[in-house]
C-alpha cells in the first residue's frame, strides 16, 4: 500500500531544539513505532495501531511535528477528519513556513468538505417511507446502508382469495430487507423479501440485485430491484381448507423512491 508517512531525514529526527532531550528520544521512538505499523499495515482499517503510537508522540513530545503530521495523515485517511484537521493545525502552527505548509492548508480544506459531507451521510439514518407506503428503517455502517421493514404482504405482493369469500388479507409479517454499499451517490446490492403464508398457499421468498442513488440534498432515495406479484387462492373443504394453486402475476423491474419520515409536530 501506498505510505501516508511524511519523509524524515535522520537529521530532522535527530533534532531535539526545544524538547526535553529525554522527551524528545520517546516521542522519536513512538513516531518510529508509527511508521513501522504503517509499513506493516495491508488496508486502511489497519491504521488504527499506526494513529495509536503517532497519538502517544505527540502527547510526550508536543514540538515534534513529524509526529503531527503523519497522526493527521492517518486520521484522514480512517475518515476522523476532525482530528485530522486538528493534527495538520498543530503541525502548522509548529512549522507555519514550512515548504509543505500550503499543501497541507488545502488538505485541511478538503477535510472539511469531507466532513460536512460524512454528516449529511450520517443523517441517513432513521425511518424511510417508500411509494408503496412502507416504513423501513434505514441503518448507516461506515458505506453500508441496510433498510428494513417488518410488515404485512400487501396487493403489491400477491392478491390472495378464498372460495365463497373472495380476496382476503394476509396477516403474517414478513422480512423486507436492502443491504447496500454507497460509493458517492450511487447505491448497489442486494434486495430481498420473506417467503410467507397465504391463508393455505406458500408464497416462496424472494431476492434479487439492487441499485440506486441517493440524493442526500433532498432526502430522498431511489432503488430498483426485480419484484414479482403473485395470486393464491385458497379452496374451503369440509374436511380441511387447501390451496388451489400460487400463480405469478407480474414480474418486472420495480423503482422504489423513498422519503425521509418526518413526524409531524401538532401546531
Amino acid at each position: 500500500m501506498n505510505t501516508l508517512l511524511k519523509a524524515v531525514c535522520l537529521a530532522s529526527l535527530l533534532s531535539t531544539t526545544g524538547i526535553a532531550e529525554d522527551r524528545a528520544d520517546e516521542g522519536r521512538r513512538y513516531l518510529i513505532r508509527g511508521i513501522a505499523a504503517i509499513e506493516m499495515a495491508k488496508s486502511d482499517k489497519e491504521l488504527a495501531g499506526a494513529a495509536e503510537q503517532f497519538a502517544k508522540a505527540t502527547q510526550i513530545a508536543p514540538e515534534l511535528s513529524a509526529a503531527w503530521y503523519n497522526l493527521g495523515s492517518v486520521q484522514a485517511r480512517l475518515g476522523r477528519y476532525k482530528e485530522a484537521m486538528d493534527s495538520y493545525q498543530h503541525y502548522l502552527n509548529l512549522n507555519p513556513k514550512a515548504e509543505d505548509a500550503p499543501k497541507i492548508r488545502d488538505e485541511i480544506i478538503k477535510l472539511e468538505y469531507r466532513m460536512e459531507q460524512a454528516a449529511k451521510v450520517t443523517a441517513l439514518a432513521g425511518t424511510w417511507v417508500d411509494n408503496y407506503g412502507r416504513y423501513f428503517k434505514l441503518e448507516m455502517s461506515g458505506s453500508r446502508i441496510t433498510l428494513t421493514s417488518r410488515r404485512s404482504p400487501d396487493d403489491n405482493d400477491v392478491i390472495s382469495t378464498y372460495t365463497l369469500v373472495g380476496k382476503v388479507p394476509v396477516s403474517q409479517a414478513i422480512n423486507e430487507t436492502f443491504q447496500l454499499e454507497m460509493a458517492g451517490q450511487e447505491l448497489s446490492g442486494k434486495w430481498s423479501k420473506d417467503g410467507y403464508q397465504a391463508d393455505k398457499c406458500t408464497i416462496p421468498p424472494l431476492a434479487s440485485n439492487a441499485t440506486g442513488e441517493v440524493a442526500i440534498e433532498e432526502n430522498k432515495i431511489v432503488l430498483r430491484h426485480i419484484d414479482t406479484k403473485y395470486s393464491a387462492a385458497t379452496q374451503i373443504n369440509i374436511f380441511d381448507d387447501f390451496c388451489l394453486g400460487v400463480k405469478v402475476t407480474e414480474q418486472k423491474e420495480v423503482e422504489r423512491v423513498f422519503k425521509k419520515y418526518v413526524k409531524k409536530t401538532a401546531p
